[in-house]
C-alpha cells in the first residue's frame, strides 16, 4: 500500500512502523501551526498516540447508550 499521497514529502518512503512514531505534521495538509495547536490540546506526540485516542472514542461510542 502506498501512503505517499497522504504524508508530507519528508516522510515519504518510510515504513509504517516508522511513520507511527512520526509527529502529527507528517500528515499531508498539516502545517507546523496546526501541529502545534494539536500538541497544546493533546498529550500524544506521535501519530500512533492520536490513533489510540481516536480508536478509544470510536469503541466507546459504539457502546454508548442514547439518552
Amino acid at each position: 500500500m502506498n501512503v505517499n499521497k497522504f504524508v508530507n514529502n519528508d516522510y515519504k518512503d518510510m515504513t509504517f512502523k516508522d511513520l507511527a512514531d512520526c509527529p502529527f505534521e507528517a500528515i499531508k495538509g498539516i502545517n507546523e501551526n496546526i501541529a502545534n495547536r494539536v500538541r497544546e490540546a493533546f498529550t500524544p506526540k506521535s501519530l500512533s498516540g492520536y490513533v489510540n485516542i481516536a480508536q478509544a472514542i470510536v469503541t466507546l461510542a459504539e457502546g454508548e447508550e442514547e439518552e
